[in-house]
């Protein structure tokens, strides 16, 4: 199995991708022949879970929605949630009348001290009292703080901007805390997308033990024509942005990407496309395609 990705870099400028796809690309020669089977995958994507359980009362977002992050996109129901508010907020509202209280019996008791009135013991009391007060009123404070928050996370947000992909829940579903389950939602961005392919290690780590002398020449290699299965290219050759850091014993290749941009989200995510090395674009002349990391 190859590693996870674990590196990213730049991505080229927007404007190599300005007019993106549905374009053939120009008459421009593969390098060397060698063609290889890559897949566009999703850059930013998200698993939405709830943080919260309990039944469903309104699915917000249908299949292939576009969200905003923050957008609600499912309500549980929350009349227990709403109670405990409630409950809270009066526990608050006590305490703080207890503050007030305490404080002015230690007002009191202070006076009447200056006077000779009042004992040192009494006044140790209304001071005693007051510091009671007040931690009975940061326990209030907390305790509506917590209802709050268990009130908000019956309306679960999105996480991210994207796509809404495959809802599993609908109205009357029972919603777990569980992170092993199945999502609730998939949200995926569709503007910024990455191809994946694998090239075969020795050609791609040939240009790692090269001289600094050629650093301006390897800086030019690199390109690549991508292709979808039914023909369609995109305008512009694209370079690697990253690699994995271990490479696949078995068929002695390593995991590698470019990141594109996708503003008329013309691709999507699970393509599979065909991604040959390209004559240099300018040139015209024969690249040394050794894959130098990004």
């Amino acid at each position: 199995m190859l590693s996870i990705l674990v590196t990213q870099r730049p991505i080229l400028s927007a404007t190599v991708f300005a007019a993106l796809f549905w374009a053939h690309a120009p008459e421009q020669a593969s390098a060397s022949g060698a063609e290889f089977e890559g897949r566009i995958e999703a850059v930013d994507r998200s698993d939405v879970y709830s943080r919260a359980e309990g039944i469903v009362e309104e699915v917000l977002v249908e299949q292939g929605d576009y969200v905003q992050a923050g957008t609600p996109l499912l309500q549980l129901r929350n009349d227990l949630e709403k109670l405990a508010v409630d409950a809270a907020s009066a526990e608050l509202a006590k305490a703080e009348a207890l503050l007030l209280q305490a404080q002015d019996r230690l007002a009191r008791a202070a006076q009447l001290s200056t006077r000779g009135a009042a004992t040192e013991v009494a006044l140790l009391d209304a001071e005693t009292n007051l510091a009671l007060a007040e931690a009975e009123r940061d326990l209030a404070e907390t305790e509506l703080e917590i209802a709050q928050t268990n009130y908000e996370d019956t309306l679960i947000r999105a996480p991210i901007s994207g796509h809404v992909e495959d809802p599993r829940v609908g109205p009357g579903s029972l919603v777990e805390f569980n992170s092993g389950d199945p999502p609730l939602f998939q949200l995926v961005n569709l503007n910024r997308l990455r191809v994946v392919f694998e090239l075969p290690y020795a050609h791609w780590v040939s240009g790692l033990n090269t001289t600094n002398t050629r650093s301006e020449e390897l800086s030019k290699s690199g390109w690549f024509r991508v292709e979808t299965e039914i023909g369609r290219v995109l305008s512009d050759a694209i370079r690697l942005t990253g690699s994995a850091v271990w490479f696949d014993e078995k068929s002695g290749k390593i995991r590698v990407w470019a990141d594109l941009e996708n503003p008329n989200q013309t691709l999507r995510p699970g393509m599979k496309v065909r991604v040959t090395p390209m004559v240099h674009p300018v040139t015209g002349a024969e690249q040394d395609h050794s894959m130098v990391r990004p």
